[in-house]
C-alpha cells in the first residue's frame, strides 16, 4: 500500500482548504504549503531520515541482528532519494555529487559501528577519518552551491554537531547507558531539523523567485509536528523490536517516547486547553502505546489471542478515537472519516514494519519503514495546516510561546544557519560532560 492513495482523502480536504485561503490572499494569512515551507519539509524528511537510519543500523550492527544489511542498504536508498531534490535545484550534476558525497558518509558510518563491536582500532581510526572528511567536503559543497548563503565554516560546525550527536548516541548505547543514549538520541533529532531550516533559507535567498521564505512561524511551526509526528514513528519501530527481543534498552526506548508525547500533549494544550491535552494524553498512551507494547510481547510469546487484540486496538479503537478527537478539535478541519482512516493506515505501517521484521523479510520491513515515515510528514502537514488555518493570529508575527519549537525562525538565511549552530551549541554544553567527551583522535 502506498502513502499516496492512504494520504489522498486528507490531502484533498487541504487542497480545498488552500483554496478557501488563497482566496483571501489580499489578508495574507499565514499558511503551511508554500514554496518554501514546502521545500523545508521535504529536506526535513530525508535528512531525518537519514540521522533515524543511522543510528539504527549501527546498533544493529553492533547487537548483530540479521537486519543490519537491510538497514545498512534503506541508509543508501534514502540518500539516493536526496539526488533528485538537490538536482531540482542545482542541477544533476549538483546533485550527483551531492550524493556521492553522503554515500562515503553512510560507508564510514557502517564502517565506525563494525570497528566498535570488533575492537578494531584501525578501522574505528579510519571510519573516523571518513566521517570528518565527509563534515569538510559537505560543508564546503553547501557552501559553493548556496553562494555563500549559508557559509561553509557554519555548515561543517553544524554538520560537526550532527555527526556527534550520531556517534555519541551510538557510543553511550555501547557502554549500556541507555537513558543518555536516548536523550541524545532525541537532541540530536530536534537538531537535524536546524539542517532543513537552513539549507531552505539558503536556498530561498539565493532564488527567492523560485522560493518562498521557509522559516515563517507557520512554517517553523509545521517543522515542529512534522518532527512529533516522525519522531514517534521512528521510536515506535524502536520500542516494538526492542520489546520483541528483550533488549536491555527497551524501558528506555519507552521512557524516550514518554519524552516525545509530553512534546505532543504541550502543543494540544497550547492551542485547545488542559482538559483537551489530558484527553489527547489518556488516548495516546492508553489506546496506542500500551497496545503498541502489548502487541510486542504477545509476538515474542507467540500469542495470536494478544497478537490481534493489540493489533484491533491501534488499528481500530485508537484510529477511531484519535480521529474523533482531533476532527472536533480542529472544528471538522480535518475531516472526521478520513483522519480515522489516515491514523490506522499509519498504525498499519508501524505493525507492518514490525512483522515483517519478526518474520524475517528485513528488506520488506525497511522498505514499509521507509513509506511509514514519510506519511507522516503528510500528517504533519494536515495537522499544522489545520491548526494553522484556524488560529491564524497566532501565526502572523511569532509562533505561540508554549508551542515546541525548533529553535529556528527568521527569513534570512545567514541568520538561520547561525541560529542552528547556535542551538546545537547549546545542546551540547547543557548536556554535559557525561554525554559528550572529546575525541582526541579527530582533530
Amino acid at each position: 500500500m502506498k502513502k499516496q492513495k492512504i494520504i489522498a482523502p486528507l490531502a484533498g480536504a487541504v487542497l480545498l482548504l488552500s483554496g478557501i485561503t488563497t482566496a483571501s490572499a489580499a489578508e495574507q494569512a499565514p499558511t503551511t504549503d508554500t514554496s518554501g515551507v514546502e521545500l523545508r519539509a521535504t529536506l526535513d524528511a530525508l535528512l531525518s531520515e537519514h540521522y533515524v537510519l543511522a543510528v539504527d543500523s549501527m546498533m544493529k550492527i553492533y547487537d548483530g541482528d540479521e537486519a543490519a544489511e537491510a538497514a545498512m542498504d534503506a541508509l543508501d536508498e534514502n540518500a539516493a532519494d536526496m539526488e533528485p531534490v538537490i538536482a531540482s535545484v542545482y542541477g544533476e550534476e549538483g546533485g550527483a555529487a551531492f550524493v556521492e558525497i553522503f554515500d562515503k558518509h553512510n560507508t564510514g558510518t557502517d564502517d565506525y559501528a563494525l570497528a566498535v563491536k570488533n575492537g578494531d582500532e584501525q578501522l574505528k581510526q579510519e571510519a573516523l577519518d571518513g566521517i570528518q572528511a565527509f563534515v569538510t567536503e559537505m560543508g564546503d559543497f553547501l557552501g559553493t552551491a548556496t553562494e555563500g548563503n549559508l557559509p561553509a565554516d557554519g555548515a561543517k560546525e553544524a554538520l560537526r554537531t550532527h555527526e556527534d550527536f550520531v556517534q555519541d548516541t551510538f557510543d553511550l548505547y555501547v557502554e549500556g547507558e541507555y537513558e543518555a543514549s536516548y536523550m541524545t538520541y532525541l537532541e540530536g533529532f530536534k537538531q537535524i531539523f536546524g539542517a532543513g531550516a537552513a539549507i531552505s533559507g539558503a536556498i530561498h535567498a539565493q532564488f527567492p523567485d523560485q522560493f518562498t521564505d521557509p522559516n515563517t512561524p507557520a512554517g517553523d511551526f509545521r517543522s515542529t509536528v512534522n518532527r512529533l509526528a516522525a519522531e514517534h514513528f521512528a521510536l515506535a519501530h524502536l520500542s516494538l523490536t526492542k520489546g520483541f527481543t528483550a533488549s536491555e534498552d527497551f524501558d528506555f526506548v519507552d521512557w524516550a517516547q514518554d519524552q516525545n508525547t509530553a512534546e505532543f500533549t504541550g502543543a494540544i494544550s497550547t492551542f485547545y486547553g488542559e482538559e483537551a491535552a489530558t484527553q489527547f494524553e489518556q488516548i495516546w498512551t492508553g489506546e496506542h502505546l500500551s497496545a503498541q507494547s502489548d502487541l510486542a510481547f504477545a509476538r515474542a510469546n507467540e500469542d495470536q489471542e494478544a497478537i490481534d487484540e493489540a493489533t484491533q486496538a491501534l488499528t481500530n479503537a485508537f484510529a477511531e478515537e484519535l480521529g474523533t478527537f482531533l476532527s472536533e478539535a480542529t472544528e471538522g478541519r480535518m475531516p472526521l472519516e478520513d483522519t480515522v482512516a489516515a491514523i490506522a493506515a499509519h498504525e498499519k505501517f508501524v505493525i507492518d514494519t514490525f512483522n515483517f521484521y519478526v518474520t524475517g523479510d528485513f528488506d520488506g520491513s525497511y522498505s514499509t519503514y521507509r513509506d511509514g515515515y514519510a506519511i507522516m510528514f503528510d500528517l504533519g502537514e494536515l495537522l499544522s495546516f489545520a491548526i494553522v488555518d484556524q488560529f491564524p493570529e497566532e501565526f502572523t508575527t511569532t509562533a505561540p510561546e508554549k508551542m515546541p519549537a525548533t529553535g529556528l525562525g527568521g527569513s534570512e538565511a545567514n541568520s538561520t544557519m547561525n541560529l542552528w549552530v547556535a542551538l546545537s551549541t547549546l545542546i551540547l554544553l547543557s548536556a554535559g560532560a557525561v554525554m559528550y567527551r572529546q575525541r582526541n583522535a579527530q582533530n
